[in-house]
C-alpha cells in the first residue's frame, strides 16, 4: 500500500474524462484546480469530469482548489511580442496603462510605488529577470536591469524581503472561495500566507460558505514567503495543513534554503498533526520529455523520506505532453522510496514527545502500541469527519490505515492523507446488530450502545473483506474517535477477522 499520495493539477492536457481515468488508475489521489487560470464554468466542468472518472473506477478522489492570491504580475506587451531586457538598461514598471515594450511595462499592483524604495530588488518571471529600483514617483518605478532576459506578458513579480501592504485574500479570492464551497470541494489552498490571521480569516469564510453537514473543506496554507517562514509555528497552529510551495519560496527567499525549509516545514507540520503537500517542479522535465532527470527522481524520493503526505504535479499534468506518464513515474518513484527500511522511512515522532493531555493522542498511541504487541501492520479507524484518521496518520507509524466512514465527503478528503486508504460504508440500521463479540459482550468493551456497536463492527469487517485488504483469521486493530450514538466511540480493540463477531 502506497503511503505518500499524488496530487495532480488539471489543465488542457488532462481535462478529458479518458485522460482523467488513466491518471487515477496510474495513482492520482487528488486533483488541483488552479484559480489563476480559467473561468468558473471551465473549472466546474473539470471537477465534474474528475468526479465522474473517480466514480466510474470506484476510487475516492479529493478536490483541491488553489486560490490565486494577490499575485503581482506585469501586464500586456505590444502585439503580444516578448521583448529583451538588456543588462544595464533602464526599465520602468508603471501603474499607468501602457503598451509594454523594452522600456516599460504596466503592472496590476497599484501599490507598487508605495511598497518599494531605491535599492529594492525586483524579480520577474520566477527570478529569470532581476531589476534594481533607482527611483520612484506616484505611478512609476524606475529600475536598472541587473540580470537580463526575455520578458513575456503577464509574468509574476516578486519583491524578496519586502512587506506587501495588501491582504492575502483578494476580492477575486473571496468570490472563488464561495464558488468552490458551492462545488463542495475538499481542500482550499491559500496563496501568499504571511501570518496566522490570514488562515483564521480564510477558515471563517470556509465555515460560512460550507454546504456540508459533517466536517468542512480543509485549509492548506501555502508557505512561499519569507514572512511565512518567520511566522511558521503560528501559521501551522492556525491552519489544517500546509503546502511547501517551492517556486515562489525559492524566489522570495533563496534557492539554496528551499531544501532546508522543506525539511523544517514538513517536520513541524507532522509533529503538530497537520498534513503537508510538497509542490513545484518535482518532475519539471516531463513537461516535454517522457522521462524525468535523475535529480528529479531523487527530489521526489527525498520529499517522501522527509514525511510529506503528498507530492504535487503542476504543469506536468496541466499542460505537459505526458500527463499520464508523469503520474506513473511519480508513483514508481514513491513505491521505490517506500521500500527502504521502515525505521528510516517512518518517523513516529509522537511516540517520543511529552504527553499532550489529549484523548485523541492517547487513542492513536494505544493503537500503534497495540499493533506492535500483536504483530499486525493494519489498523482500521471509524471516523465521521476524517479527523481521527488524519491524527493517526500523523503518527507516521507505517501502519496500513483503513479509514471507515459513512460520509462520502470525508472518504474523498482522506484520499490525500498519508498512509490512509479510505472506505465509504453504509450507516447502521436502527436496532440492528448483536450484543456479543466473541466471548465478550459489547458492554465489556465500551459500556454502551451494544447493538449499534456490534453492527458497526460487522459492517467495517465486511467492507474490509469485500475490498480484499484483510483475510479471514487475520488480526488487526479497530479503533474509533468520537462517533455519535455508538458505544465504540473513543475505543481501541484488538480484532480477529471472522472470529470476533459471533453471528457471522
Amino acid at each position: 500500500m502506497r503511503r505518500a499520495k499524488i496530487l495532480a493539477t488539471l489543465g488542457p492536457a488532462s481535462n478529458t474524462e479518458d485522460t482523467l481515468e488513466k491518471m487515477i488508475e496510474a495513482g492520482v489521489n487528488a486533483v488541483r484546480i488552479n484559480m489563476s487560470h480559467g473561468t468558473h464554468d471551465e473549472h466546474e466542468l473539470s471537477i465534474a469530469r474528475a468526479r465522474a472518472a473517480a466514480d466510474k473506477l470506484g476510487r475516492p478522489l479529493a478536490i483541491l482548489v488553489d486560490l490565486s492570491g494577490p499575485k503581482i504580475r506585469t501586464r500586456t506587451l505590444k502585439n503580444g511580442q516578448s521583448v529583451l531586457l538588456e543588462k544595464g538598461a533602464e526599465f520602468t514598471i508603471t501603474t499607468r496603462t501602457v503598451e509594454g515594450d523594452a522600456r516599460e511595462v504596466g503592472t496590476n499592483f497599484a501599490q507598487l510605488p508605495e511598497a518599494v524604495k531605491p535599492g529594492t530588488r525586483i524579480l520577474v518571471d520566477d527570478g529569470a529577470i532581476e531589476l534594481l529600483v533607482e527611483s520612484i514617483d506616484t505611478t512609476d518605478v524606475k529600475t536598472r536591469v541587473v540580470v537580463a532576459g526575455m520578458l513575456k506578458e503577464r509574468k509574476g513579480i516578486n519583491l524578496p524581503n519586502t512587506p506587501l501592504p495588501i491582504p492575502s485574500m483578494t476580492e477575486k479570492d473571496h468570490a472563488d472561495l464561495e464558488w468552490a464551497m458551492g462545488q463542495n470541494v475538499d481542500y482550499i489552498a491559500l496563496s501568499f500566507v504571511r501570518r496566522a490571521e490570514d488562515c483564521r480569516d480564510a477558515k471563517a469564510l470556509i465555515k460560512e460558505f460550507s454546504k456540508r453537514k459533517t466536517g468542512r473543506a480543509l485549509l492548506v496554507a501555502k508557505i512561499e514567503m519569507a514572512e511565512a517562514i518567520a511566522n511558521l509555528d503560528e501559521i501551522i497552529s492556525a491552519t489544517d495543513g500546509v503546502m511547501v510551495a517551492r517556486g515562489d519560496l525559492g524566489v522570495e527567499t533563496s534557492v539554496e534554503h528551499v531544501p532546508v525549509y522543506q525539511k523544517m516545514i514538513i517536520g513541524k507540520a507532522v509533529e503538530h498533526d497537520k498534513f503537508v503537500i510538497t509542490a513545484t517542479q518535482m518532475l519539471q522535465s516531463m513537461i516535454d520529455s517522457p522521462n524525468p532527470t535523475r535529480a528529479e527522481a531523487s527530489d521526489v524520493a527525498n520529499a517522501v523520506w522527509d514525511g510529506t503526505d503528498a507530492v504535487m504535479l503542476s504543469a506536468e499534468t496541466a499542460s505537459g505532453a505526458y500527463p499520464v506518464e508523469a503520474v506513473k513515474t511519480m508513483g514508481n518513484i514513491i513505491d521505490a522510496a517506500e521500500t527502504i527500511e521502515p525505521a528510516q522511512l517512518n518517523k513516529p515522532v509522537k511516540l517520543t514527545l511529552p504527553p499532550s493531555g489529549r484523548t485523541s493522542q492517547a487513542l492513536c498511541k494505544a493503537a500503534v502500541y497495540a499493533a506492535k504487541e500483536t504483530m499486525t501492520e493494519k489498523v482500521a479507524v471509524f471516523t465521521e469527519s476524517g479527523l481521527m484518521a488524519r491524527r493517526l496518520s500523523s503518527m507516521r507509524s507505517g501502519l496500513q490505515t483503513f479509514g471507515l466512514t459513512t460520509s462520502s465527503d470525508a472518504c474523498d478528503q482522506l484520499a490525500l492523507i498519508w498512509g490512509v486508504q479510505p472506505f465509504h460504508h453504509q450507516k447502521i440500521s436502527p436496532g440492528a446488530g448483536s450484543d456479543t463479540i466473541g466471548n465478550m459482550t459489547i458492554s465489556d468493551l465500551s459500556g454502551s450502545g451494544n447493538d449499534a456497536t456490534a453492527e458497526l463492527l460487522k459492517i467495517g469487517e465486511g467492507k474490509l473483506l469485500e475490498a480484499g485488504v484483510v483475510t479471514a483469521g487475520e488480526t488487526l486493530i479497530m479503533m474509533a474517535g468520537r462517533l455519535s450514538g455508538h458505544g465504540l466511540s473513543s475505543s481501541v480493540i484488538v480484532w480477529t477477522i471472522g472470529k470476533d463477531v459471533a453471528d457471522r
